[in-house]
């Protein structure tokens, strides 16, 4: 049994050597057709992010900060857990729709966003078409919640930012009751994109064209039911074999073996 697996590996190997040309140039092409994908097709990212501060309503009404804890600590880190659950909401969608279109004309961000109507009417952006653009964190298990924004225009991920800075405040005391958040710093609008990452749409290319080149090469072999030495031929007929001719010109015409048909 061992031997019949190492001799398994061997063959294997022996197929991928066999193929190694084809598995290398597919390999290349797929890795340029991602960097091609990622470089000339996708848009560019832009992403611009705040940083808010949770406090527990305990700390704001401490007249003396050396009464800080590590109880109260704990307690405004498990209260950033809830304001990130908190924050995404319909609601909170809702309202920096409404500032996008008060903000903005419509036609402007139709190139960027579905516009939808209601009953009424009145344009709207659906709230999956904004929430995709957020993501918000805590910093390093910290109190800290940072909030990024990645779209197309810069200043829509800078405003975004800012109206979620303005926003988190209202909704978070209007839904929890106690404790409240504070933006550490104002947004910036992005001078440089920041996607898409072509290395890793190169290297997705790169492994996916390995991994369809050596399966090309094992499906073939696999259909392949020719035979190759005398010892295949033994194994798989269980007959002798009396002779091998030698193909003379085989090596010329760019053969990899020395030995003809049987």
């Amino acid at each position: 049994m061992e031997q019949q697996k190492e001799m398994s590996i061997q063959e294997l190997l022996g197929i991928l050597l066999g193929h190694l040309r084809m598995i290398i140039v597919v390999t290349i092409l797929a890795g340029i057709a991602g960097y091609s994908y990622a470089k000339f097709v996708l848009p560019l990212q832009y992403t611009s992010s705040i940083k808010i501060y949770v406090t527990n309503n305990n700390l704001s009404d401490t007249n003396d900060i050396n009464q800080i804890n590590a109880q109260d600590l704990n307690t405004a880190r498990s209260l950033a857990t809830t304001y990130i659950v908190i924050l995404d909401d319909a609601m909170m969608y809702e309202a920096i729709s409404n500032r996008l279109l008060k903000d903005y004309k419509e036609e402007d961000l139709k190139n960027y966003f579905t516009i939808a109507h209601d009953e009424n009417g009145e344009a709207y952006i659906p709230s999956n078409q904004i929430k995709r653009l957020i993501n918000i964190s805590a910093v390093n298990n910290t109190e800290v919640l940072q909030v990024t924004v990645t779209s197309q225009v810069p200043k829509f991920s800078a405003d975004i930012c800012t109206y979620i800075s303005k926003l988190a405040p209202q909704i978070i005391k209007r839904t929890t009751k106690a404790g409240s958040v504070e933006t550490v710093s104002p947004a910036k609008v992005p001078t440089a994109p920041s996607g898409p990452n072509i290395p890793r749409y190169l290297l997705l290319g790169m492994v996916a064209g390995f991994a369809v080149a050596v399966g090309i090469a094992l499906i073939s072999s696999f259909l392949d039911n020719t035979v190759k030495s005398g010892e295949e031929l033994r194994d798989r007929f269980g007959v002798p074999v009396l002779a091998e001719i030698p193909d003379i010109f085989m090596e010329g015409k760019g053969g990899s073996s020395k030995y003809g048909k049987y």
